[in-house]
């Protein structure tokens, strides 16, 4: 008993506070805490918005313990920061930070463990800047968004990482297609306006009247599914798949030649790694950051927003272009393979939460306002649930 507890003591601890939401955020945290190396002693809090309207990740993260969080956005917002700061490990160690909850939590209590925030795109830059008085250490994924926080706290070079994340490289890939055979199409992704899903049936009514024959699977789930599926011609080859796990997703990917995913709102998607690890050629919107690093002219196509013409365009060059696809899906495989192996990218990140106490800083606490006028620090719980419901 007393040699466990020695032990324990002596592990590295880390804090996950991830949003039960499905989506890249979950899915990088999930690879980092699988590549946690011996030594690190892991707990995640789950935290999951009651009656959400967007699609729940369900994942059960593969740690030494998981917390289960429910907000219910009724209450009031201080007494959500309060609970969820009480859920929080009175010992020294790492935390990660993913979202806004957390965030402003840290904004009116202080905590033992150093802060290192995952600054994932363009909302977690504008985290980075309204909390920022918070965050010990920030790491980012791509050379845009590192570029603005260095122009944002330019005296803290030595806070911020660019540390690349990465996926497992699969021991299969997808097989040669033969001319004669229709392109076979992917989306992956969370069925919602900003991965631009309504984008998809425009882009296949394009195809359809050049007479490229292609088929489409889509995989995901999300708030605007019904409508997704309803909008595409009777026409249209298209299957709509959910699979239950992270490999099933990527053995189905690896059974397709192109990645289409004309987004709105993207940071360095984990859907556009994991599809290239198969050899996918992506047919994607260049976005700032990571999409533009990744996505040069040997690999695929990175296009204009809203511009389904271009997307049709391209899927039609890879469909009279078969060495060409061919060519692209080896740099695809390969670039990962060279880059974004997650057994050498997550190494980087451990290295740095080990030496989580030199980052550590005292803070100044803002306790900025939050929500509405029911929600206030004075107000007890039981009178802004009952306002609201009322409501």
């Amino acid at each position: 008993m007393a040699k466990n507890a020695i032990e324990s003591s002596v592990l590295k601890k880390i804090t996950y506070l991830i949003d039960d939401k499905l989506g890249g955020v979950s899915s990088l945290n999930l690879n980092l805490i699988n590549q946690a190396p011996i030594g690190f002693l892991q707990t995640v809090i789950n935290i999951s918005e009651l009656n959400a309207s967007y699609t729940k990740a369900g994942i059960k993260y593969p740690v030494h313990k998981q917390i289960e969080f429910v907000v219910d956005n009724k209450c009031n917002a201080y007494t959500i920061l309060k609970k969820l700061r009480s859920l929080i490990p009175e010992e020294e160690g790492v935390l990660i930070l993913n979202y806004g909850t957390e965030m402003a939590m840290l904004d009116h209590y202080s905590v033992l463990q150093t802060t290192f925030q995952l600054v994932h795109d363009e909302y977690n830059l504008r985290l980075a800047k309204e909390f920022g008085h918070v965050v010990d250490v920030f790491i980012c994924h791509n050379a845009f968004i590192e570029e603005q926080l260095l122009s944002m706290y330019p005296k803290r070079k030595k806070d911020i990482f660019f540390l690349s994340h990465g996926v497992e490289i699969p021991g299969f890939y997808r097989n040669h297609l033969p001319k004669n055979m229709p392109l076979r199409l992917l989306f992956l992704g969370r069925f919602s306006k900003s991965k631009g899903i309504f984008d998809l049936p425009k882009i296949a009514e394009i195809l359809r009247l050049k007479n490229v024959p292609v088929t489409w699977t889509c995989i995901g789930a999300g708030p605007e599914e019904y409508d997704f599926k309803t909008s595409w011609h009777k026409l249209d080859e298209v299957e709509f798949l959910s699979p239950r796990t992270n490999a099933e997703v990527i053995h189905i990917a690896s059974q397709h030649d192109v990645f289409v995913l004309p987004t709105k709102f993207e940071g360095t998607p984990v859907s556009l790694l994991e599809t290239m690890s198969v050899g996918l050629v992506p047919v994607i919107t260049s976005l700032n950051g990571g999409i533009q690093e990744i996505v040069t002219e040997d690999i695929g196509f990175a296009l204009q927003i809203d511009d389904n013409e271009s997307f049709a365009n391209s899927i039609e060059k890879l469909h009279h272009n078969r060495e060409l696809l061919e060519m692209m899906s080896i740099s695809c495989r390969n670039k990962i393979i060279y880059q974004f192996n997650l057994e050498n990218t997550s190494k980087s990140y451990f290295s740095v939460f080990s030496n989580h106490s030199t980052f550590k800083k005292e803070k100044k606490i803002q306790k900025r306002k939050l929500g509405s006028t029911l929600d206030q620090p004075f107000l007890p719980n039981m009178v802004t649930r009952f306002i609201r419901n009322l409501k």
